[in-house]
């Protein structure tokens, strides 16, 4: 890295970029913009922005030891957490709540969960029945059912049926087929013979030893017996590259065609056994991986499946059975794998799982207290200025012919957008939760959303259904509907915030809603049509221009090294980083219209260009451990945070202007500049 002088930006900053009222830009009100401490000026902007943006921030920011990474998101999250546990201690108050309500039902889950003594009593005894099922399988028809059977309680198998929507059809439900029953979580785990791998496995083996005894399973080399029936699964299963290629997993057949082409796995037989027998059609997306699968099925003896399947129900709920099961749990899955120290607090680790799993019901209180009317007024104004600088930016676009930009304005305009919280709250009055039963709540939980999920077959696609809780810190674009969603906890500062200066604004959550906007125009949600089908509405020419692009993306996102020999997988990571360039590139363009409207005073030394590319980096400030990292690019289709806020900048001429930055590392020759939307 060359040491360059920092040019155009203030070296002495002693305040912070406060919210500025857009009447009177001297009156300070609401929370920080943006910190300057956050600035580390011992780097230049030219040299490396990520660093020289939020590098102090870093400093003073370390992983905490419960954590494998510390990023902005976790910092809202727990924000978040901290409202929401108040919300619990309050529901714990409540006299009497009636049966089935959301408040009964958080309060029992939350009473049960705090009764440490019958916990530990109760132990595993609610797994039982399970495990005598798995014990009574004697051929491959039993093995069918098992597999099926489990997936009523979430436990993974290799098998993996569910409702989802019929990608050529969107109004329409229908039966898919993906592959699951690998523990590690990715086939590289498995199959990678670096050392740091090979121990991995090694723990692993011993992890499965311990916890089997533990559960008084009794059985020779479980763990590598374990390991050995994985790894076969692991080298029939499909690179994530592939399984996020629309047109490779969209395989439509007739349930019998299917059922017949294999001869040990018996589709039907476990479509009856899931509540699904009435399926006439089924979306295979690895069709290799079950014909494969269907090998494997014989060759593997009952017992190693057997084994397997025991193993799979206590690492499912290890975590939630007892204190002893707990801590195995945390010692592999924490600190082997994401370089966790210290385990949470029994509190903070009882909250969470109240959130994961009564998201709604705690939601709908959420934001009863915490979701002001300004912030969904606020992020309309945003989205529709998005949208008319996504319009004007496909009107201008020099690689894409005329026949294609008429369609692809067609899908902009019929994108729809949810914001903070469901217009319609689901109903949960059918659950049965108690006060002192912790793993059995956790069992009727799966399979009230495994129910819940199965009843969607045969009717319509509710276009009202939220696929995220209102206090998630996320967002997300969503194929089949064509619509982008913004959760009321993602609404929140550092991302937004009603009073913040508009570059600030632009600059977080306005990035965040062109990545989504783009997610509808990436690699695969450009497959997709105005009404949500999978439907080829480019013409060649225009398709190979595009492939074109976004491979040259994809080489750049590949060359980034994040650990020693290990790097960022950009044909993994494509959808994200088109999404990425697109949104920050969309929203630095609504933002130019609006400060044309305004006087924009300099603040603390930047200029609203400057601030704007602040904002975008201080949505993605933190800090990883190596361990977590690689098991990110290995999982996450999404870059490290450093190279979510370089890589784009890199494309983005405005960036360069604004810090003057030419012919420094954090520029590139106009020539080699990618441009896709």
């Amino acid at each position: 890295m060359r040491n360059l002088k920092i040019v155009g930006v203030a070296l002495v900053m002693l305040v912070v970029l406060q919210s500025v009222n857009k009447d009177n830009p001297k009156k300070v009100q609401g929370p920080k913009a943006f910190d300057l401490n956050n600035i580390n000026n011992e780097v230049a902007p030219c040299e490396n922005f990520y660093s020289y943006a939020i590098g102090n921030w870093q400093k003073t920011n370390p992983i905490p030891p419960t954590e494998g990474r510390w990023m902005s998101f976790n910092v809202l999250a727990e924000e978040n957490r901290d409202k929401i546990q108040g919300i619990l201690d309050q529901a714990l108050l409540a006299k009497n709540p009636a049966k089935g309500s959301d408040l009964q039902l958080i309060q029992d889950f939350y009473k049960s969960a705090l009764d440490s003594n019958a916990r530990n009593e109760r132990s595993f005894e609610p797994l039982l029945p399970i495990l005598e099922s798995i014990e009574q399988i004697t051929n491959l028809r039993d093995l069918n059912r098992a597999f099926a059977q489990l997936r009523k309680v979430r436990v993974s198998t290799p098998t993996a049926f569910y409702v989802g929507v019929d990608d050529e059809q969107s109004t329409e439900h229908i039966v898919s087929a993906s592959q699951s029953g690998l523990t590690l979580g990715d086939k590289s785990y498995y199959l990678k013979g670096e050392e740091k791998f090979e121990d991995i496995r090694a723990k692993y083996v011993d992890h499965i030893q311990l916890v089997l005894n533990l559960a008084g399973v009794e059985a020779d080399n479980p763990g590598r017996r374990i390991l050995e029936l994985e790894t076969r699964l692991a080298e029939i299963s499909w690179d994530r590259k592939d399984l996020r290629d629309a047109d490779k997993t969209y395989n439509k057949m007739h349930v019998e065609e299917f059922d017949n082409s294999l001869m040990h796995i018996e589709v039907r037989v476990m479509l009856q056994e899931m509540g699904l027998g009435e399926a006439q059609e089924i979306i295979v997306g690895p069709v290799s991986y079950y014909q494969d699968l269907d090998r494997l099925m014989n060759e593997v003896s009952l017992e190693d499946w057997k084994l397997y399947l025991k193993w799979h129900v206590f690492s499912s709920f290890s975590a939630h059975i007892n204190d002893e099961f707990e801590q195995l749990s945390f010692q592999f899955f924490s600190v082997e794998l994401q370089g966790v120290k210290e385990m949470r607090p029994r509190k903070e680790r009882i909250l969470r799982t109240i959130d994961g799993n009564l998201s709604e019901p705690l939601g709908k209180l959420f934001v009863q207290q915490y979701f002001p009317k300004e912030s969904k007024e606020y992020m309309t104004e945003l989205i529709e200025n998005l949208r008319g600088a996504y319009k004007e930016s496909i009107q201008n676009l020099t690689w894409m012919g005329d026949s294609t930009k008429e369609k692809a304005l067609k899908k902009l305009g019929s994108f729809t957008y949810k914001i903070g919280y469901p217009d319609e709250w689901k109903d949960y009055s059918k659950l049965d939760i108690l006060p002192n039963e912790y793993l059995q709540n956790l069992l009727n939980l799966a399979e009230f959303r495994y129910n819940r999920m199965i009843e969607k077959l045969g009717k319509p696609v509710d276009k009202k259904e939220w696929h995220m809780s209102p206090q998630m810190v996320n967002a997300y674009y969503n194929r089949s509907g064509n619509e982008i969603v913004f959760p009321a906890g993602i609404l929140q500062p550092p991302f937004f915030h009603p009073t913040f200066d508009d570059a600030i604004n632009y600059g977080g959550i306005g990035a965040v809603i062109g990545h989504e906007f783009t997610h509808g125009f990436d690699d695969q949600g450009a497959k997709y049509d105005w009404n949500g089908n999978k439907n080829d509405w480019w013409t060649e020419e225009d398709k190979a221009r595009f492939k074109e692009l976004t491979q040259k993306l994809a080489e750049q996102y590949s060359s980034y090294e994040v650990l020693p020999g290990e790097f960022v997988n950009g044909e993994m990571t494509l959808g994200e980083n088109i999404a990425d360039l697109g949104g920050l590139t969309l929203a630095y363009m609504a933002c130019e219209k609006v400060m044309k409207t305004k006087k924009d005073p300099m603040i603390d030394g930047f200029t609203w260009q400057q601030r704007f590319f602040l904002g975008w980096a201080n949505v993605w400030k933190g800090n990883i451990t190596d361990e977590a990292l690689r098991n990110r690019i290995l999982t996450d289709p999404h870059s490290p945070g450093e190279q979510r806020v370089i890589g784009p900048l890199l494309n983005i001429p405005e960036f360069e202007k604004a810090f003057n930055c030419k012919g420094t590392n954090m520029s590139k020759p106009d020539s080699e500049r990618i441009k896709i939307w």
